[in-house]
This record gives C-alpha cells, structure tokens and sequence, in this order.
C-alpha cells in the first residue's frame, strides 16, 4: 500500500478526496490528514509518505512554504487546486502533477498510476511551479521542465527550435542540434507553450518564431528554421502566420 497524505484547508475537499481513494485506488493507504502547511509538516515528519496530495493556497503556513520548510522532497506530490487554466499552464511547465477542484473520478487514478512511475521531485521544478505561478524571475519563467527516465532536464525555452509531432511522442529539436524524444502529445505541448512565441505550423510541427531564419513562398510557403530544418506552412494556417510575421 502507497502511504498517503491530505493536505487541503477545506474540510469537506479533504473528505471527498479520502472517499474517492478508497473507491478507486486500492493500492493507496491514506495514513493521515492536515488542515494547513503548519500541521502537514508535523504528519509527514511523523508518518514518511510515499504521496501527498497538498493544496497550495492555506491559511497559516501554504503549501510552498511547507515544502521551504521540509527541505527534502522524498515523496511524490499532486496538486489539488483550484487554479484556472491559464495557472495549471505552470504545472505543466514545472512537469508536476495536479488535480482541479473539483475531483475527476478517472484524473485522480490515473494521477496515481503516474506519479507510481515518476523520478522522485526535484527541487528546481518546485522553484519553476513557484515562479510560473507568480512571475517573480524573468530567467525562470523562460524555462521548461522535461520529464525522462533518469530524471528531469531544464530547458531555455529560447534553445527549442521546433517541436515535432511522432503518434502520441512529441521530439524537441534544439538549437544545439540534439534532441528530444518526450511523452506528450504535441497537443499537450502547444497548450504548454501558448503565449511563449511558439506557432502550431501544421498538425505535425510547433515552430518558435525567433528560429525562423526565411519564409519561401514555393512549394505552398515553408520555413527555414536556424537548424536548417524546413517546416511547411499549412493553408489553414498561413494567414495567421503572415499576421505574426508582419509583426517579428
């Protein structure tokens, strides 16, 4: 059984969620439960959990100063929130797990079977969620979290030249000329990057803009990346990308 804690400053957010685990995730224990950051760190010094779920906005001490507090992360975490979707773009940033209030049945257990399979957290992607939630550093809010086996890699998103469509993968080419073959659709990856200078240039590529070397109208209009890659412009798509060519 996966020992687990609540931590959420509503109480009946707390009750639903220990109803939900016990009827859809038998290997889930929950051991304990915590009405603010003050008493999370006293049940998770006294119980060591494998999962927490944490709320981030409580009264007394939230959830980010609580994980300040503990020092090292040695569990897996999943966010509760209440954030709207603009704010959750910063989970997905930081490759941190979350659950929107309210609490989705088939998101929970499938939150659980992936954080069983995760690299345990790393502290930089806590600074990332931190920063992206709130814009407190320019320098961290141009980075991305990429999940792997062996653990995490922090990219400038400025290093990322396209991001290219492969069934349900998603491969990152960088401007180093190395690349990335990652777990998430290039759906999931648009959505990520929406408003960070990147352009869906056809069902299989996600171009950034400030990589773009030429625009060739032959061939019914494709780029040339700073890679050398060239990336077609789809019909659908063209008058939307001359709009914010005229505009770099």
């Amino acid at each position: 059984m996966m020992k687990t804690i609540i931590i959420d400053d509503e109480h009946h957010c707390v009750g639903y969620l220990q109803v939900l685990v016990q009827q859809h995730c038998p290997s889930v224990q929950v051991v304990a439960t915590a009405g603010n950051g003050v008493e999370g760190l006293s049940v998770i010094r006294q119980h060591a959990p494998e999962l927490v779920f944490l709320d981030i906005e409580m009264p007394i001490m939230n959830g980010f100063r609580m994980l300040e507090e503990l020092g090292d992360v040695d569990f897996q975490l999943i966010f509760t929130t209440a954030y709207d979707r603009y704010a959750l773009r910063a989970f997905k940033f930081s490759a941190l797990d979350y659950l929107l209030k309210p609490i989705d049945p088939l998101e929970l257990k499938n939150a659980v079977a992936r954080s069983q399979k995760l690299p345990p957290i790393d502290p930089q992607q806590l600074v990332l969620l931190k920063n992206h939630l709130h814009q407190n550093d320019p320098v961290l809010s141009n980075k991305i979290a990429i999940p792997s086996l062996e653990g995490f890699t922090f990219l400038n998103l400025d290093d990322i030249v396209t991001c290219e469509a492969e069934s349900n993968y998603t491969k990152i080419h960088l401007a180093n000329g190395k690349q990335m073959l990652i777990s998430r659709t290039l759906g999931d990856v648009e959505d990520t990057l929406e408003g960070k200078g990147f352009f869906r240039a056809h069902k299989q590529f996600l171009i950034n803009l400030k990589h773009i070397e030429k625009y060739m109208k032959g061939d019914g209009g494709y780029v040339v990346m700073s890679n050398n890659q060239t990336v077609s412009i789809a019909r659908s798509r063209r008058e939307d990308f001359m709009l914010l060519f005229g505009r770099m």
